[in-house]
Parts: C-alpha cells; sequence; structure tokens
C-alpha cells in the first residue's frame, strides 16, 4: 500500500509551479473568484494542506494575492509613489 502525502499529490499533477500558478490564473478569469478564494478551494476539494503548496506559488501570482489583500483591506497597503 502506498502513501501518497500532500507533496506528492501536487507534484502528479502539476510538473511545476507555473503550472499550478496557470491553472489558479485560469479558475479566477472561468469562475471568476479571489486567487485566494482559488487556491484555497483547489486545497479543500483536493484535500491538500495550503501550507504544503507555497512552493508552487510564483511571484507573479505572490503578487497578484498580496494586490487582492490590499485592495479588500485584508493587508495594509504598501506605499507608492504619486504620479
Amino acid at each position: 500500500m502506498t502513501i501518497f502525502n500532500d507533496q506528492m499529490f501536487i507534484t502528479k499533477r502539476f510538473r511545476s509551479s507555473s503550472e499550478f500558478s496557470l491553472y489558479i490564473e485560469e479558475r479566477v478569469v472561468k469562475e471568476r473568484l479571489g486567487y485566494m478564494d482559488a487556491i484555497i478551494d483547489y486545497c479543500t476539494t483536493n484535500d491538500v494542506e495550503i501550507d504544503n503548496i507555497g512552493s508552487l506559488v510564483t511571484p507573479s501570482l505572490k503578487e497578484k494575492i498580496q494586490l487582492e489583500a490590499e485592495e479588500s483591506n485584508m493587508m495594509k497597503p504598501r506605499g507608492k509613489l504619486p504620479i
């Protein structure tokens, strides 16, 4: 009997962090979800711990999650230069 841990499941489904990020991007667009909602839904649906997907989140996806959190006042906004 083989026991699959979260990391094995994730890497079996997605070969790279780019693939995972593209999957999340598609869900955000198609299902009109927020980035965090799409990630949480993926983890819940596939019974994966959220802590185990950190290595799959690309810098671009992290930036989008941060902007989403700032816009919804979940996080203090970063300073912006006046233009």
